[in-house]
């Protein structure tokens, strides 16, 4: 007798277990969408040693961002390993240098330009690491 109970009333999931009905169609929304039009690839690069670019990092960590950018900047324009790449910001505490690439990168260029990039900052003496930045949306200072 009890089992034709079940079989007659379909089970139904306490409201407290229901997901509201517009819920999941908002949460879709909000997913991140790969971008299709060029914008910037930005790198994440921690500098190692006494060369100028690792020295300006340290004096962006003490305090002094300002005169550490524009000796970055201007070492990014003088040195041919870093051409294509520009200076875009620290991060807290100058923790690493945010390097982007100085030009609108082509979605369908964005993976090889990444990994190359990656390789050659990488097997830099001078750099510590480098990692891409998965920032949800590109920005870069002016300028």
């Amino acid at each position: 007798m009890l089992a034709a109970i079940f079989v007659a009333a379909p089970w139904r999931a306490p409201d407290a277990l229901r997901v509201p009905q517009g819920l999941f169609q908002m949460a879709q929304a909000q997913e991140p969408r790969p971008t299709l039009t060029p914008s910037p690839i930005s790198f994440l690069v921690r500098f190692r040693g006494e060369g100028p670019i690792a020295q300006a990092q340290a004096e962006a960590a003490r305090g002094r961002e300002a005169r550490a950018a524009r000796i970055i900047q201007a070492q990014l324009e003088r040195q041919a390993a870093f051409d294509g790449l520009c200076f875009d910001r620290f991060t807290v505490g100058a923790a690493e240098v945010v390097l982007r690439s100085c030009a609108d990168v082509p979605a369908a260029e964005r993976a090889a330009f990444q990994t190359r990039w990656l390789a050659r900052l990488n097997a830099m003496r001078a750099v510590d690491y480098a990692d891409a930045n998965t920032a949800a949306a590109p920005t870069h200072a002016p300028g």
